[in-house]
């Protein structure tokens, strides 16, 4: 009888040892019900007549920390420009094909093993890769179009020689994990450099946009190369004079109807004064 309570107390005791671990999340696949719920607004659902409508102008999209094992399922999509993928569980590269015009696509965060499955992206300027489990890159996987490539985080990055092979391969690049691509990395590597090419000013240029996709992206690390980012910044930055101008017309206003009724009040003392003497004499 004292072996079996032993037993049941040992066997509670697992039970609640195992209580105390949090379960691993499940996997998602991506979605269309997932798409909007993430990227279009709330009264849009699988019965409207207006969803495929949206979820072909959709251009930017986004799927970040939602535990996403594969890319598949992004045949509905229309000309997107924008895709966030990154700290998912994303193992390969794959199903982007049916979404050329991609400029910018962040992937970091992920468990990503090797670089593949991008050179049909021709118009593809930004790449995260950070925090994956990339040991090797073969730089002819590479889209030509990138001006902003970012691996830190990775194996790879080791070895010393990466840099230099993928500027050669890269001619357009202006940022390699996160510094800048000079012209004498450029005439290294062979490639063909303009005499009038100023390094000290796509220096200053490139802290001007890195600021402004700061505001943009959250754990993308890279310049706003794009102009829908600017755009954004500058319609929040008229939005916020806007509430600005709206707050102090109100203070205005209040404070002239603060000022009428202190005229009015100044005003009627006077006369309420002489009243009340006149009360105090017919008293007497």
């Amino acid at each position: 009888m004292a072996s079996e309570v032993g037993r049941g107390d040992e066997l509670w005791k697992l039970e609640a040892e195992n209580d105390d671990v949090a379960a691993p999340k499940k996997s998602v696949r991506i979605s269309v019900s997932l798409i909007t719920k993430r990227n279009l607004p709330a009264g849009i659902t699988k019965e409207s007549d207006k969803l495929v409508t949206a979820l072909m102008k959709l251009t930017h999209l986004r799927l970040d920390r939602e535990n996403i094992s594969e890319i598949d399922n992004l045949e509905c999509l229309g000309p997107i420009t924008n895709i966030y993928l990154q700290q998912n569980q994303i193992k390969k590269i794959e199903n982007l094909e049916c979404l050329p015009k991609i400029r910018f696509l962040c992937l970091a965060g992920n468990q990503i093993s090797k670089v593949e499955n991008l050179q049909h992206l021709t118009g593809l300027g930004f790449l995260d890769l950070s925090e994956n489990q990339i040991e090797e890159v073969n730089p002819d996987e590479l889209p030509k179009s990138l001006v902003i490539l970012t691996l830190n985080g990775n194996p790879c990055t080791e070895r010393p020689d990466l840099r230099k092979q993928l500027i050669q391969v890269l001619p357009k690049l202006q940022q390699l994990d996160g510094q800048q691509v000079t012209r004498q990395e450029k005439l290294e590597a062979g490639l063909q450099v303009s005499d009038d090419e100023d390094d000290e000013g796509l220096e200053e240029e490139e802290e001007d946009e890195e600021e402004e996709e700061e505001e943009e992206i959250d754990t993308v690390e890279g310049k706003g190369m794009f102009h829908d980012v600017t755009c954004g910044i500058v319609e929040r930055s008229h939005e916020r004079v806007k509430d600005v101008l709206r707050q102090h017309k109100d203070h205005m206003t209040e404070l002239e109807e603060v000022r009428s009724q202190s005229a009015l009040t100044m005003a009627a003392t006077p006369r309420l004064s002489s009243r009340m003497s006149e009360r105090s004499e017919t008293d007497q």
